[in-house]
């Protein structure tokens, strides 16, 4: 079997893409090499004459027996289509739990070889339609099962192309506000997760958003219609974070009058946040990860447990790997709840959407307030694009319903701005140090660009960054492609 040892920093890129209706070809490219890779659930291998004929014909078969080594190959790499191998002879355990993982990654196309006998089971037919682009039955045909793939992996190509437009076309999504780069490739990924049935780590610093994404996965997903519970795991005592994941039984301590339940148990049928999850002591973080294997609740004082159906989505603004070298987090549970991760970005990388944001909190303030305030001046716009917003969106939004609150008219300005930060800076001039820089930064672009022939890769490298990034800089700059060359007849 393959195995995947992936790193602890970025998993983003098992979900996330350059959010453009107007993708580069080089990424083009990228994109077909990487949806080569077939995801195949199986204890077995593929027949060696199969195997051979699907390698030859540009696919890249990567094994995973269970939860855990699709957890793993999921968060390393990009799959498009998936194959599952049905056991022969049949094996009921063994097919419910490969219908379980095909369920958790719907964004896949599926495909599974099963013997011809078990098409007449009602719970196979029901697995075929519900979850299956289409199946082939043993012996495999190795021509046949190429061209079902292809199929399979052009239509997941189409389906994400549309989600990308998608993404770009309907700014101000999800309950968030912005159409910035970065934003763009956070509604991407939103839509990404949301597909799954898997759990999700969310990543960012304090105050960018961590829970409205979280809710805004939760909404779009078939748990839509479950509850949504929420947990600080740093604001409950070490001594009853236990209590509160799963609840006790009635006598099981002196104060235990009657049965409580859990957020676990209280979750069943949607989705449980756990907020802060990097602040869990590390007894907790060992029931928890014993939850997340069996999908079983043992409540304090019980003798036997239960199964809860939950999706376990976390946030933290921790640096996890930090944390499991200094052996304060589970590197065993950091693979379980990071089977997709998701970053949202900090207000200094989406300052595009500091006019938007201010307007959308003054908004809010006005209408909590009772007080007609409708807009802010260009001069008061001018001081919050000079911050570094190291509280984020929380900061800005506290400093608007502040001045908003102290502001006489109908309109709130700078004045009212410099009330509540006396310190804040003067507005930045028509010509600014901003506007210098970000001309410069779009002169060094399209230089770089033209001088290695828009090729993107070549271009990361020399100005050091990486090619997401890169992508980010050109829709800032609206650089969208390499310009047409018009050609005589």
């Amino acid at each position: 079997m393959s195995k995947a040892n992936p790193p602890f920093a970025d998993a983003t890129a098992a979900v996330n893409g350059p959010p453009s209706d107007d993708i580069p070809d080089d990424l083009r490219d990228a994109c077909r090499q990487s949806i080569r890779k077939l995801l195949v659930i199986s204890t077995e291998m593929l027949a060696p004459p199969v195997e051979s004929a699907l390698k030859d014909d540009g696919w890249d078969p990567i094994y995973a027996r269970d939860r855990a080594e699709v957890a793993q190959l999921t968060q390393a790499h990009r799959f498009m289509v998936g194959v599952v191998l049905l056991p022969q002879p049949f094996d009921e355990a063994r097919f419910l739990e490969c219908r379980e993982l095909v369920s958790g990654l719907r964004q896949l196309e599926w495909i599974a070889a099963l013997d011809r006998d078990q098409i007449a089971r009602d719970d196979v037919k029901r697995f075929i339609v519900d979850l299956l682009r289409d199946f082939q039955v043993y012996p495999l045909d190795p021509a046949r099962l190429s061209v079902v793939l292809g199929h399979a992996c052009g239509l997941a190509s189409i389906g994400l192309a549309l989600r990308r437009e998608h993404a770009v076309t309907k700014p101000n999504r999800f309950g968030l506000v912005g159409s910035s780069p970065a934003m763009r490739e956070l509604y991407f990924a939103i839509e990404r997760v949301a597909e799954v049935d898997l759990p999700v780590l969310i990543l960012g610093e304090t105050g960018t958003g961590k829970e409205l994404v979280a809710r805004a996965v939760h909404a779009g997903s078939e748990r839509a219609a479950g509850p949504f519970v929420a947990l600080n795991c740093a604001a409950i005592p070490t001594s009853l974070l236990q209590s509160e994941l799963f609840g006790y039984e009635k006598g099981a301590f002196t104060s235990a009058y009657e049965r409580k339940i859990g957020m676990i148990e209280a979750a069943a049928g949607g989705t449980l946040l756990l907020d802060e999850i990097g602040e869990m002591p590390l007894q907790a973080q060992a029931s928890l990860l014993r939850f997340l294997e069996e999908k079983k609740v043992t409540p304090i004082g019980a003798t036997k447990g239960f199964s809860v159906d939950v999706r376990v989505i976390a946030t933290t603004n921790r640096d996890l790997a930090q944390a499991i070298r200094d052996g304060a987090f589970r590197e065993d549970l950091f693979y379980r709840l990071a089977v997709f991760t998701v970053h949202t970005p900090a207000l200094r990388e989406r300052d595009d959407d500091v006019d938007a944001l201010a307007q959308h909190f003054l908004d809010l303030a006005a209408a909590s307030l009772g007080k007609p305030i409708h807009t802010l001046t260009e001069d008061a716009l001018s001081i919050l694009r000079q911050q570094e917003w190291p509280g984020n969106l929380r900061e800005l939004r506290s400093w608007v319903f502040q001045a908003a609150l102290a502001c006489p008219g109908h309109r709130l300005t700078a004045a009212d701005l410099r009330r509540v930060r006396p310190s804040a800076p003067p507005a930045a001039s028509p010509a600014s140090l901003n506007e210098a820089v970000h001309s410069a930064e779009k002169v060094a672009l399209q230089k770089t660009l033209s001088q290695n022939v828009w090729n993107i890769a070549k271009t990361a490298r020399d100005l050091g960054v990486s090619r997401m990034t890169l992508y980010r800089l050109m829709a800032k700059h609206q650089i969208s492609r390499r310009p047409e060359v018009k050609r005589g007849r």
